[in-house]
């Protein structure tokens, strides 16, 4: 496997994080879509030129260069494979379970759960033979956690403040505020022979803790529609599938749904079944990823569509390792044409086939909705764009995530098939053509679709219909209307 051509946006990426160090920032994040090749960028910053030559300036260290640190398994095996392939001289070894980091490597992949455990002696011994002067760590919105910063005060990246073992996503706003306090004195003292590179997609997190606990600055970010829109994404085909459930008694934990009270309200056969037939409908041809609530609603849903005779599987964090991957490489080869999961497909998982996203889970977190859509967005022979279906509950005290807030519209705006670019444009020509039409307080009476937005805003604004008909049934000629009358 040999090393691919960095794309434009990731050379930008490593010249940001070479300008972020040269001027004295060396705790940096890089924000860039699912499917973009995060790691095929940090992959390459040992062979970048600017990033060679800081390095070379530096008095010599015993032991690695890198340390990627990762929260999961396919995360570390996916990792190494492309920085060997990227630096094809180099050793890279694997610190996880009982998997131990040669004393000649030059890069280290570690798992953050090996290197707490214990009150993190594995770490404490990985540095006794090891000083990498370049940290990267991979899905970098877990980098709040307790864990991942007492390894990083460890490392030398951060004061040391706090110390955990337990729960690598456990965070508080009260430990946070601790770490925050310490770097206001600390930048000014901290070591600059080493770097901090954090990589994600989502830098937001659903409770609400930001990462300006550990990094200083975002050096550089690609959205995911500027992905899309150059080509590296593939489109985004959103439908919208509307259940009878609500979603107002179900309680809130963290920013987001409490799971037992959602199992219980939408794990429902009427509503399982809606998610079969709107399924079907749209998108009965395409290789298909499917996030439920938690593990019975997977096993439940996989059911109901084996009975109807399509190849479904579940699986979940109790699924045994082998089964696991037999079923992910059935999927792969077409064997499958849908898994549905409960939050193990979210990070970490390369399945370019996928086609379809199937969204039984309904979530208030915009982080978590785009990593599960971004599942479907990598590109692959054939594949045009990517159908993703919201199933979508009642919910009057909640703003449920959907498609249309991936490029910053409502969530209320109905999709009906139109891809999300085009559905973007058609919003921007509504909001100018209807510039005193209350959008917001429309779409709290429930979904609303371009088509039918338009219909609202007509009996109450003075307003020109577009001229070439964008939403689908306008006319070719101007109107205006006033209240009741057209003229």
């Amino acid at each position: 496997m040999s090393a691919p051509e960095l794309r434009p946006y990731q050379l930008a990426q490593l010249d940001a994080i070479c300008t972020a160090r040269e001027t004295g920032t060396n705790r940096v994040l890089v924000k860039s879509p699912t499917g973009t090749g995060k790691t095929v960028t940090f992959a390459a910053m040992l062979r970048y030129p600017r990033m060679q030559a800081w390095l070379a300036s530096l008095p010599p260290k015993a032991g690695a260069k890198m340390l990627v640190i990762a929260h999961r398994e396919e995360l570390l095996d996916q990792a190494a494979e492309k920085i060997r392939a990227a630096n094809p001289g180099l050793m890279i070894s694997i610190e996880q379970g009982d998997r131990h980091a040669n004393s000649y490597s030059d890069v280290v992949i570690a798992s953050i759960q090996t290197l707490a455990a214990r009150k993190f002696h594995r770490l404490q011994r990985l540095l006794q033979r090891h000083a990498p002067r370049i940290v990267i760590v991979d899905e970098a919105h877990h980098a709040a956690a307790a864990t991942y910063r007492t390894a990083l005060a460890l490392l030398g990246f951060l004061p040391t403040t706090v110390s955990a073992d337990g729960d690598a996503e456990a965070a508080t706003h009260d430990d946070v505020k601790v770490m925050e306090a310490a770097l206001r004195g600390w930048d000014a003292q901290a070591p600059k022979d080493r770097l901090l590179v954090g990589v994600t997609a989502t830098p937001n997190r659903s409770d609400a803790i930001g990462l300006g606990c550990v990094f200083q600055t975002i050096a550089y970010s690609y959205g995911l529609k500027d992905a899309i829109d150059d080509g590296y994404l593939a489109p985004i085909k959103p439908w919208v599938i509307e259940t009878a459930e609500s979603l107002d008694d179900v309680r809130v934990n963290r920013g987001d749904f409490n799971q037992k009270d959602l199992a219980e309200t939408v794990n429902t056969p009427r509503r399982n079944r809606l998610a079969l037939d709107g399924w079907k409908l749209y998108a009965g041809d395409r290789s298909t990823l499917a996030f439920t609530v938690d593990v019975q609603h997977a096993r439940d849903a996989a059911a109901l569509f084996r009975a109807d005779g399509v190849q479904a599987a579940y699986v979940s964090g109790d699924t045994d390792r082998d089964e696991r991957r037999g079923i992910l490489a059935d999927y792969s080869a077409g064997r499958l044409q849908i898994v549905f999961n409960c939050m193990v497909l979210t990070e970490g998982t390369d399945l370019p086939r996928t086609s379809c996203i199937l969204h039984m889970k309904p979530t208030k977190s915009a982080t978590l909705y785009e990593q599960m859509t971004g599942r479907g967005l990598r590109l692959f022979d054939g594949k045009d764009n990517c159908i993703v279906l919201d199933l979508v509950d009642i919910a009057r005290k909640h703003s449920l995530q959907a498609a249309p807030v991936l490029y910053g519209l409502p969530p209320g705006v109905k999709t009906k098939g139109d891809e999300l670019g085009k559905l973007a444009d058609d919003f921007e020509q509504f909001r100018e053509a209807n510039p005193n039409f209350d959008v917001e307080a429309a779409l709290r009476d429930g979904r609303l679709s371009m088509k039918e937005l338009l219909d609202r805003a007509s009996p109450f604004d003075v307003w020109r219909i577009p001229p070439l008909g964008v939403f689908g049934e306008g006319l070719a000629m101007n109107w205006i209307r006033s209240g009741d009358q057209d003229f």
